[in-house]
């Protein structure tokens, strides 16, 4: 039988990996990034749209004009939706396409009109708001999915008890539902931060020109009254000498997110090792090798923590970037814009992929729940209800604790009789029933108590 290969793994999976997560995982590798510019076009055509009103009602154009310049623009934002206009690299940059484009449709004498009192500086500024604007939006959305999925398998797995750690060894005992609880919280914080960039920084900068307004009677509130902004800017130097901080705040905020899926991702791949064995990731989001048949590497995962590195060079070039600017629009601002479209192309799917993994996992139970009634993992219990019970110091109740773990052996645990042997042994008028060391050595009850909550 003559076979083809399109790719050299994948032919023992009884599911095939999900598309999306093939492409999260294989990066730029086949696929390079638009150029920067080309992503800005629906939002340059925006600007100019918005900007193009409100210099119609200051009557620096006339209602002739407005038309010609408004109908233009929804022309180029068809031919754009078709694929049909492309950008000239000899003219520079996005600003200078659609200017020129415009010209050449209408002449100069009318579209030549629709960059007065406005600079490239507040140009570019504003076609990143408005692009950071629609990505963050989309991007709480996929939070928000990420976030139910947890909540949603949280809740299922209220009781599946899991061994909880501490310096990568066992410490006590939790849920499986707690744990996957605790990332739903932290990406609960996340969403906060990303709704927080609008409220401080979704700002119109347009007529503030090159940081210094202009003598045209640009209106700032009538542009962003067309622009559906959040706010105008307060001081035209404030706004420009800082463009950055938006870019910056925006890759903070990408940076948190990306490190709690990243944490997510390493507990998710250590899980599903055959030494633990608590969960498999399904094929749909594994990859395989190109020499051992047998594998299915938890990939998806794998780069979701590259990812998050990836992120923090972006932020920390940011920084550096937006660090010492002197008053006024400065070129080297310009590269602000490649850092948030790199990290917004890294972080794009990464919510998504990671859902996709929390809905399609399957949660090995009795494995989990074995492991917390082996060796002394429930020795913190033992030693408080030991404490409280009998209103002992905590710290005499861990030295009893102690010396009892050292006449057990690891395999079968803790025993009863060695317990209260140690107890005598302290010279103290008290023993531990049957009852009380089953009720401090039920790993559910355990955790519930730890947890304060029954999820």
């Amino acid at each position: 039988m003559k076979k083809t290969i399109n790719k050299l793994w994948g032919t023992a999976f009884k599911i095939q990996p999900k598309e999306q997560a093939v492409l999260f995982a294989a990066g730029r590798d086949l696929r390079g990034l638009p150029p920067a510019d080309e992503i800005l076009i629906p939002y340059e055509i925006k600007a100019s749209t918005a900007y193009a009103h409100a210099l119609y009602e200051q009557q620096i154009i006339t209602e002739s004009e407005h038309k010609k310049i408004i109908s233009s623009l929804k022309q180029l934002a068809q031919l754009h939706e078709q694929g049909k206009f492309k950008l000239d690299p000899t003219k520079e940059d996005v600003h200078s396409n659609v200017e020129s484009w415009l010209i050449k449709k209408l002449g100069i004498d009318i579209a030549g009109k629709i960059h007065s009192g406005r600079s490239r500086s507040d140009q570019v500024s504003v076609d990143l708001i408005l692009y950071m604007k629609d990505v963050n939006e989309v991007l709480q959305n996929e939070v928000e999915t990420l976030i139910k999925a947890l909540n949603s398998h949280a809740k299922k797995h209220a009781d599946t008890i899991l061994p909880a750690y501490t310096h990568h060894q066992h410490a006590t005992v939790t849920t499986f539902g707690n744990m996957l609880d605790s990332y739903a919280v932290a990406f609960k914080k996340d969403l906060q931060k990303l709704k927080s960039w609008h409220e401080l920084e979704e700002i119109s900068p347009l007529g503030s020109a090159a940081a210094y307004g202009s003598t045209y009677p640009i209106d700032k509130n009538n542009i962003n009254k067309h622009l559906g902004l959040n706010q105008v800017f307060s001081n035209e130097i404030q706004v420009m000498t800082c463009k950055g901080d938006a870019e910056t705040l925006m890759v903070f905020n990408l940076s948190m997110l990306m490190n709690h899926l990243s944490s997510l991702a390493q507990t998710l791949i250590i899980f599903s090792t055959k030494e633990f064995n608590f969960i498999q990731i399904s094929d749909e989001y594994s990859t395989g090798s190109s020499i051992m048949p047998q594998k299915k590497n938890p990939d998806s995962l794998e780069v979701m923590k590259a990812k998050a590195s990836m992120c923090h060079g972006y932020l920390m070039s940011l920084l550096s970037l937006t660090k010492a600017p002197f008053i006024g629009y400065n070129r080297d601002q310009q590269w602000t814009k490649y850092l948030v479209m790199d990290s917004i192309q890294e972080v794009a799917l990464a919510p998504k992929i990671m859902t996709g993994v929390i809905e399609t996992m399957t949660v090995n139970q009795k494995v989990m729940t074995d492991w917390t009634t082996k060796g002394f993992i429930l020795a913190q219990a033992l030693m408080e209800g030991l404490a409280m019970e009998f209103q002992l110091p905590m710290r005499l109740a861990k030295l009893i604790i102690e010396e009892t773990i050292k006449k057990c052996d690891e395999q079968t645990g803790f025993q009863l009789l060695q317990l209260n042997k140690v107890i005598r042994e302290y010279q103290l008028a008290i023993s531990v029933s049957q009852e009380q060391f089953d009720s401090w050595t039920n790993p559910l009850l355990v955790a519930q108590k730890q947890m304060k909550k029954i999820l």
